[in-house]
């Protein structure tokens, strides 16, 4: 991002979305604050607005929050105007208004906060680039998990009903559930093979050990970055990073923190059946880590990042799995 003059902040919700214009030195302007509606005619209203600063002789940058899909609009918009911004982590904008000591939270305050979190982090950075049948395979992974994760729930709560009446509703909800999950996944491969690049990265994922449709879907939809940071930095972005934790004299163990769930959840599992392969470079990785007196779930953390490690090559190489 190249020395932006003036820095926006958007708050997203549902309805509306409040807008913190902050210009910096000598860019002229007061900073303001307003709300336009999140819809249609208030989105081209707030984008035609940015478009005067813009050819004016402003430089912008435009930060706004995942906010669970009610972004989408907004994003495609300001993508579409050629407008610069950027997409920005919640928990990065929750921890740099702990930083602040900013206890309050308003829709102003968190749209003036987005503002001055996107000044202080906006060069590590990427524009937003919105690809709809990504966001498209995106929104069936997240379906596809929260059906699963309520035919898990269902079956943790039938273990406990003594009527047989109510064990066989329950049971035909978790068998509707389930069919559906199966019925998105085909769905996720048609989108999948609707798109040149994206079937190219899904099926070059596919070619690792361990990796199977879901987890590649997974990566696809979740992890745009995937190739495009470091090998330390893709795996602190999942979370599978393991920290140090040294004060003075004191040296605790190292640990994992934040990261993206979803994907950690399905790489988990991918590596679980890794672990019970009968051979393979990841399941000997895993057995010489298990005889040089690593815990199971240690273990599991490093075969874990190896393999998202190794991906991220694989995908910043263009370059298929290859044996060592």
């Amino acid at each position: 991002m190249s020395d932006p003059d003036v820095f926006v902040g958007i708050d997203v919700a549902k309805a509306t979305l409040c807008v913190h214009i902050q210009p910096e030195g000598d860019a002229g302007g007061h900073e303001r604050t307003f709300e336009v509606a999140n819809a249609g005619k208030g989105i081209a209203s707030l984008v035609a607005d940015l478009l005067k600063l813009s050819r004016a002789g402003r430089r912008l940058a435009i930060g706004f929050e995942a906010s669970g899909g009610y972004e989408r609009e907004l994003g495609q918009a300001l993508f579409d105007a050629d407008l610069p911004c950027f997409l920005i982590d919640p928990a990065r904008v929750r921890a740099f208004a702990r930083a602040e000591r900013q206890i309050a939270k308003t829709d102003p305050l968190d749209a003036g906060l987005i503002a001055r979190c996107l000044k202080a982090v906006g060069h590590s950075l990427r524009p937003y680039a919105p690809n709809p049948l990504v966001l498209l395979l995106a929104e069936n992974v997240r379906t596809r998990r929260h059906l699963l994760d309520q035919a898990v729930e269902l079956e943790a709560q039938i273990e406990t009903l003594s009527a047989p009446t109510l064990r066989r509703m329950m049971a035909r909800q978790i068998a509707s559930l389930r069919a559906t999950a199966k019925a998105i996944e085909i769905e996720m491969r048609a989108i999948l093979a609707g798109d040149g690049g994206t079937e190219q990265l899904y099926r070059r994922l596919r070619t690792a050990p361990g990796v199977g449709p879901i987890l590649a879907a997974t990566l696809v939809a979740s992890l745009p970055e995937l190739g495009r940071l470091s090998s330390r930095q893709i795996a602190a972005l999942v979370g599978v990073a393991p920290f140090d934790r040294q004060s003075g004299r004191t040296d605790l163990r190292r640990t994992c923190h934040g990261g993206r769930p979803a994907v950690r959840s399905v790489l988990y599992m991918a590596c679980i059946s890794v672990t019970r392969m009968k051979r393979g470079p990841l399941k000997a990785f895993y057995q010489r880590l298990r005889e040089n007196g690593k815990p199971p779930k240690v273990a599991i953390i490093a075969t874990m990042r190896k393999l998202l490690v190794t991906l991220n090559a694989m995908v910043a190489k263009n370059t298929d799995w290859r044996a060592a």
